[in-house]
């Protein structure tokens, strides 16, 4: 070690065990071989490390580096494309409908992530589409994530020229009342039914006697709120018809490529159109394959055969039909956006064949029904039983 310090061979990482052990670079390796007839010492090599004994190595096993080089040089040419566009956020809007506005711009999978210009897709799903309040178009590695959320529908007005009335959908009590357009024909606290005129759209129009010169039709507006009641009774029997899956299941798969569809039964079984089947239908592919310019469709179709049987309630599947009938009355008015007060149902026999579910539901309506004015109800009525500006003096 003292004669390499004095030929200047640097030493380091120096380790005495049985035998010493150090590194040296490999160009000084050389100088030890003309030492060690000297010193009567006989080095030994353990390891090399460095670039040129790497790729000495790599020579030797040039097919694992080739194809690892490969895969990188194909990983970062793959990675240059979109090879996937995702939506989110839409409600009204299904994926083919934006996903065929997102074509015409000539956006693609498989195209150039280079030729992705995200502020002129935003701009032209908003000029397309005016109902969208927010368009975000993201450039997320190989996948295009576009995110809309959608503004509130235009309600659609209608033309004063079109007169009608305001009337009642249910039996009830007038809770609220507030006129926009046209005359109040009813009170708060006043019991109504069904089609009775709330809101008229006939409007009078006095002269300077406070007496009516002619009446105006006008499509009335305004709201009022009816507490009503609806009271059911329905008959349910104890026997019905029930599915009965024989267990035998056919299969079909159609293609769709651009505009032209094509089906294709199974081959091995024919179907019998006097039986009856459940339907299940699986997208497996919807998209565009790159370098077609045409979506691609396919759609299997699962066909399970059934027969009806006759068969008899028992006591509890009485009572969960019944509830199931009583929850889609409340889920009915409720989607119909009543709101609620107090409900309640009862299922009572009324003989071995039949059961009766009855029971009575109280709700507030704010809907309301609408007729359209009729050309008698713009004729004013005199006192003295003449019709429309006719004296009733004898000639």
């Amino acid at each position: 070690m003292n004669m390499c310090r004095h030929h200047n061979i640097k030493m380091w990482d120096i380790r005495k065990k049985e035998a010493v052990y150090f590194c040296v670079y490999a160009d000084e390796f050389v100088k030890l071989i003309a030492l060690s007839v000297k010193t009567s010492a006989r080095p030994h090599l353990l390891k090399k490390k460095g670039l040129p004994f790497q790729i000495q190595k790599m020579k030797r096993n040039w097919t694992f580096y080739s194809g690892f080089f490969v895969f990188l040089a194909l990983l970062s040419i793959l990675s240059t494309f979109v090879w996937e566009i995702t939506y989110h956020g839409q409600n009204s809007y299904s994926k083919e409908t934006l996903q065929k506005t997102v074509e015409s711009m000539n956006v693609y999978t498989g195209m150039k992530r280079s030729r992705l210009d995200c502020d002129a897709i935003e701009k032209r799903i908003r000029e397309i589409h005016p109902d969208i309040s927010w368009v975000s178009a993201e450039e997320m590695g190989s996948v295009l994530k576009i995110s809309i959320k959608e503004g509130k529908k235009t309600i659609t007005h209608e033309k004063a020229s079109a007169p009608k009335h305001l009337t009642a959908l249910y039996d009830g009590v007038v809770e609220n009342i507030m006129v926009n357009r046209g005359t109040a024909m009813v009170k708060k606290g006043k019991r109504v039914k069904k089609g009775d005129i709330l809101i008229s759209g006939v409007v009078p129009i006095t002269d300077d006697n406070n007496e009516v010169a002619e009446n105006m039709s006008v499509s009335a507006k305004g709201e009022v709120t009816i507490l009503a009641e609806k009271n059911f009774s329905e008959p349910i029997s104890v026997r019905y018809k029930k599915k009965e899956y024989t267990g035998r299941t056919l299969h079909s798969y159609s293609w769709v490529l651009g505009n032209q569809s094509f089906s294709l039964k199974n081959p091995l079984k024919r179907f019998d159109n006097s039986l009856k089947y459940d339907t299940m239908s699986i997208v497996c592919v919807n998209r565009i394959i790159h370098p077609l310019s045409f979506p691609i469709k396919v759609t299997k179709r699962e066909y399970r055969e059934y027969r009806m049987k006759n068969a008899v309630y028992s006591k509890n599947e009485l009572k969960k039909t019944g509830m199931e009938r009583y929850r889609h009355m409340l889920d009915a008015l409720t989607k119909d956006n009543m709101e609620l007060v107090t409900h309640s149902a009862v299922l009572k026999q009324k003989d071995k064949e039949n059961w009766l579910l009855q029971g009575k539901i109280t709700f507030r309506c704010k809907k309301l029904g609408s007729r359209a004015v009729k050309a008698k109800e713009l004729q004013i009525k005199k006192a003295d039983g003449g019709k429309n500006g006719e004296s009733g003096e004898n000639s």
